[in-house]
């Protein structure tokens, strides 16, 4: 009697066990995000200049540089080779030419960044024709810590280190006729910037009576006219009759502009 209660509870501890252990199969589910294809574009320009970025030739973004002239721009695209291009629009509406980054390859899935960008300068002029001996304002921006550097004629003219806007005051080394003008950037830390764009300077002969070719026949011209009366200056001899005289004031006060 006793046999048998044992061998009975046997059974149904082994039973009870068997139920413990028991797996059934779950289907499992499991989410995630996946991050896309990126390009980061960051560097320098002038402050509060607008930046816009083409990709394979297309304007893609565009974003605004802070105060001090930075900025950075992400932009989703797809695995693969690109070309960029960016392009920067200063306070004064002013541009500058393309700055090119060809040839760059996207990871799937993963954030490629173009760092340490250096756009050029914008650059014009207050008078783009004037007379030999006269002068003219360059200007433009550029990005703030930056260093510029003018070129005349192929050959530097003016350099300093700006804060966002620059100028210079040009009134000699040119030539008459055509001179050409651009400017640059260098920065510690970066690769120089590309050209800026060139603009001309047209230089003309100085009027007939105006001596010392500010654009104006007035009280200098005369002043210089009598300090050479009665010589055979090339200068203040007027109509070239080898002296400085009655004839020479005479085509002055005609000429007079005040």
């Amino acid at each position: 009697m006793i046999n048998k209660v044992t061998c009975g509870i046997l059974l149904v501890t082994i039973s009870f066990f068997f139920c413990l252990v028991k797996i059934h199969a779950a289907d499992v589910t499991v989410t995630g995000v996946v991050p896309p294809t990126t390009v980061t574009l960051s560097g320098v320009a002038p402050a509060s200049s607008t930046i816009t970025i083409i990709e394979d030739g297309i304007v893609v973004a565009t974003t605004v540089t802070s105060v001090a002239g930075t900025f950075s721009k992400t932009v989703t695209s797809t695995a693969g080779i690109h070309n960029y291009s960016l392009f920067l629009t200063d306070t004064g509406g002013l541009t500058a030419p393309n700055t090119d980054f060809n040839n760059v390859t996207l990871t799937v899935h993963t954030d490629t960044q173009i760092n340490n960008i250096h756009l050029p300068p914008t650059i014009a002029l207050s008078r783009y024709t004037i007379n030999n001996g006269g002068s003219t304002l360059i200007y433009g921006q550029g990005a703030p810590g930056s260093t510029v550097h003018v070129y005349l004629n192929g050959a530097e003219k003016f350099s300093g280190v700006i804060g966002s806007a620059w100028q210079f005051i040009l009134s000699n080394g040119y030539h008459q006729g055509n001179n050409t003008i651009y400017a640059l950037l260098t920065r510690g830390g970066y690769i120089n910037s590309v050209n800026s764009y060139t603009v001309n300077l047209n230089v003309t002969a100085c009027g007939r009576s105006d001596l010392n070719c500010d654009g104006f026949v007035n009280l200098t011209d005369f002043s210089i006219l009598l300090y050479y009366w009665g010589t055979n200056n090339f200068t203040a001899d007027i109509n070239k009759d080898g002296t400085v005289g009655l004839i020479d004031f005479s085509i002055m006060m005609f000429d007079w502009t005040g």
